[in-house]
């Protein structure tokens, strides 16, 4: 079985996905992690080569569509292009972490400058530059088989879902 965690950037992707991997005795893979192995080049490197982002990151999805017994932390930008949710969803289970503004926010607020594209923004902009992005990533992230509050789960709750 093949799990994957989609959402925005600081919704807990990571964290829960390596949680119940451990939990279920399960791999656990993160996409952004995989894309800079393959690339040798640093995640925010990669989103200034959007021709090479876009060709390495089809290339995974292509690959872990495959995997077995693994749980996937998604890069937030993943599921947003080309048909990426509906092969994520027809290989395995999509969870979305629905994190808020003000959670992001919260989550963000001290390492603002480690978030590749936010990088250079002026801070008084960054809600609203957040806001609108959830608004554009929204219609893929909802497609996600499981939808849920991302500062509410629990793995209890987790593991009753799956």
């Amino acid at each position: 079985m093949l799990i994957y965690f989609i959402g925005y950037i600081r919704a807990g992707k990571n964290k829960w996905g390596q949680k119940l991997a451990k939990e279920l005795n399960y791999n656990f893979l993160d996409t952004r992690d995989l894309m800079e192995e393959r690339t040798g080049k640093t995640f925010a490197e990669l989103l200034t080569n959007k021709d090479l982002y876009i060709k390495t990151e089809q290339e995974i999805v292509s690959e872990i569509k495959e995997m077995k017994n693994t749980v996937i932390a998604t890069s937030e930008l993943l599921p947003c292009r080309s048909n990426n949710i509906d092969v994520l969803n027809n290989s395995g289970l999509t969870i979305y972490l629905r994190a808020g503004l003000g959670c992001i926010m919260m989550r963000i607020v001290k390492r603002k400058d480690t978030i590749p594209y936010l990088k250079g923004i002026d801070s008084d902009v960054i809600p609203d530059f957040i806001n609108n992005e959830l608004n554009i990533r929204k219609e893929f992230y909802e497609q996600a088989k499981i939808n849920v509050l991302a500062r509410e789960l629990t793995m209890k709750k987790l593991l009753e879902m799956l």
